[in-house]
């Protein structure tokens, strides 16, 4: 948990001292195209999983087990991809600023990706890791998840600073930071399914 505050409070003083750089004067348009065609991508999927949901509540509770649960959150997260792209393909690009940190011609750093990879990223893991939860009920489960969730969501949030604050020292202190919280949350996951594994261990041998 360490992580997510030191850059908590690394991304505060950044932002503090030093703001935040210009945005782009003109906007790569094959990239808004491409938004465009991720939308039109995702809409499928996201019925067929609604309509999944749906059907769900007819299922006996043992075909359920956590699969209306994950069905939820996978709905979200196409929620948030949809809004996202939306923005980003109608508005070109939404928020858009010029990327500090990229090497060669100038490139963007689009801010409405980084919202939405604060919020799909976390509910990804959440859907990754549930099926490990066994019979833990699901608060217990969010508690053992919340701090891989909550890294991985201040790992973004310092990285997107880290490309956009016009000091290089702060911005590359920043993208190191975020290198560390992302081996953590890594290694938390690791750590996950060992746990899993060795209650499903005791499991076998009751």
């Amino acid at each position: 948990m360490w992580f997510s505050y030191a850059q908590i409070v690394a991304s505060i003083i950044v932002w503090w001292l030093y703001g935040i750089g210009p945005l782009m004067e003109v906007v790569d348009e094959d990239e808004v195209k491409l938004f465009h065609r991720a939308k039109v991508m995702l809409l499928p999927a996201m019925l067929l999983e609604s309509c999944y949901l749906i059907s769900s509540r007819n299922y006996s509770e043992h075909l359920k087990l956590h699969g209306s649960e994950m069905s939820y959150l996978v709905v979200l997260e196409y929620c948030v991809k949809m809004a996202c792209y939306s923005t980003m393909s109608h508005f070109n690009g939404g928020l858009v600023h010029v990327n500090l940190r990229a090497f060669g011609p100038v490139r963007g750093c689009y801010t409405v990706r980084y919202i939405e990879w604060s919020i799909a990223v976390p509910t990804l893991l959440t859907i990754n890791n549930y099926p490990l939860a066994g019979k833990l009920s699901f608060p217990v489960f969010a508690h053992r998840l919340f701090p891989s969730l909550f890294v991985t969501w201040a790992y973004i949030v310092a990285s997107w600073l880290a490309e956009v604050t016009p000091n290089p020292e702060a911005g590359w202190f920043l993208l190191i930071l975020s290198f560390l919280a992302y081996v953590a949350a890594v290694w938390d996951q690791i750590e996950i399914v060992r746990e899993a594994d060795q209650a499903l261990s005791g499991m076998r041998f009751k």
